[in-house]
């Protein structure tokens, strides 16, 4: 069941990865459509743009239909809709597939969660959420791998890797629950109560530090250029550090669960970008590498501690539609921090610097929220 849904996590992880190295031949194929630079990079954050509306809605039908129902039918979409690259020749309809793709990935996200939480209470399902951030950061990272390597064979074959979803499918089928055990979902009563205060939280902090850390890879390519810095692997080789350090500290969060109550560890994670992002601004690149690394540590406890907190806040007939909440404030985190990076250019100058002290306030208003009903630690 847990390599279940771990296959599906990592699916998420594949909303942009899989096509960033099929971008520039996209272009060069529809060169005769106006502004097509533009719609090639649309055609990459579009999918959370979708995620981001569409997520909650999603939610709402695991609660209704069952996880393992929506899981299915996402995997499938994910396969049809992701792979449609391959042969569409039409840019509309690319960028049509890649809207529907968003919505898989809506389906999939909110399911693995939605079901980790009726699967699993305590210690365990604080395990299997690190686990399941590993999966997300690991799977990305392979699968950048695995699209550049397709794209030397031409751009569309970028988008075979989301036919993985094919493999990914018998393992849903023939391990997911169809009905969830009762003694499952007898260990944690469900009272029908709501603690909209740590859910408000967890979504705020999943929103913001979002948006934190994707100033990295939307500005760390202009800010290594600026400072001379003009190959192009060696800033994806400091964006695989920062997945690399994600992967490996989600895996540990159950760990880190044990010692820091949720409210602490948010805290830690924009303190931990707020020192990412200053080292960064040095522009000295080993600086930079060692300033990525820290923020990719950041990331890796966000994620797993605002789902925890969210399965933990939500009653547990409503885990799909909440689920789903948090799904929306993370991809709209990712697809606002573009915006995000040209206000702060506006105002402060030095991106990465006005970023880090901003995160350094957060910190000091997450540390305020301790004196909230909210601070023990997950159930």
């Amino acid at each position: 069941m847990a390599a279940a849904l771990l296959g599906a996590s990592c699916l998420t992880a594949m909303a942009a990865t899989a096509i960033t190295p099929a971008l520039t031949g996209l272009a060069d194929t529809f060169a005769d459509v106006p502004h097509i630079e533009l719609l090639a990079k649309i055609a990459m954050t579009l999918p959370a743009l979708v995620i981001a509306v569409s997520a909650a809605g999603l939610g709402v039908l695991v609660d209704r239909l069952g996880a393992r129902a929506v899981l299915v039918a996402s995997a499938l979409l994910f396969a049809l809709a992701g792979s449609a690259g391959l042969y569409v020749g039409r840019l509309d309809l690319l960028l049509a597939s890649r809207a529907l793709l968003g919505v898989a990935i809506a389906g999939l996200s909110t399911g693995t969660l939605a079901l980790i939480g009726m699967l699993y209470q305590g210690a365990d399902r604080r395990g299997i959420i690190g686990y399941q951030g590993a999966a997300m950061s690991f799977g990305g990272m392979a699968f950048l791998i695995l699209g550049g390597l397709l794209a030397s064979y031409g751009w569309r074959w970028s988008f075979a890797s989301y036919l993985l979803a094919l493999a990914v499918l018998p393992l849903l089928l023939r391990n997911l629950p169809r009905t969830i055990p009762v003694r499952a979902a007898a260990s944690e009563p469900d009272t029908g109560e709501t603690s909209w205060c740590r859910l408000a939280f967890a979504y705020v902090a999943a929103f913001l530090g979002m948006i934190l850390f994707y100033v990295i890879p939307v500005h760390l390519p202009f800010h290594l250029a600026e400072h001379g810095v003009a190959e192009p692997a060696l800033a994806a080789y400091a964006l695989a550090l920062a997945t690399l350090t994600s992967g490996a500290t989600s895996f540990l969060y159950k760990q880190v669960s044990e010692r820091l109550a949720p409210v602490t560890t948010v805290t830690l994670v924009f303190l931990l970008i707020a020192g990412g992002e200053a080292l960064i601004a040095e522009g000295f690149y080993p600086r930079m590498l060692a300033g990525v690394a820290v923020a990719g540590i950041a990331a890796g406890l966000l994620l797993p501690t605002v789902g925890g907190l969210v399965l933990a806040a939500a009653a547990a007939r409503h885990h799909g539609r909440f689920a789903g909440g948090l799904a929306s404030c993370l991809f709209l985190g990712q697809f606002v921090a573009p915006f995000g990076v040209e206000m702060v250019k506006v105002l402060v100058g030095d991106v990465f610097a006005g970023t880090a002290v901003i995160a350094v306030a957060l910190a000091a208003a997450m540390t305020a929220c301790r004196f909230l009903p909210m601070s023990g630690r997950l159930s």
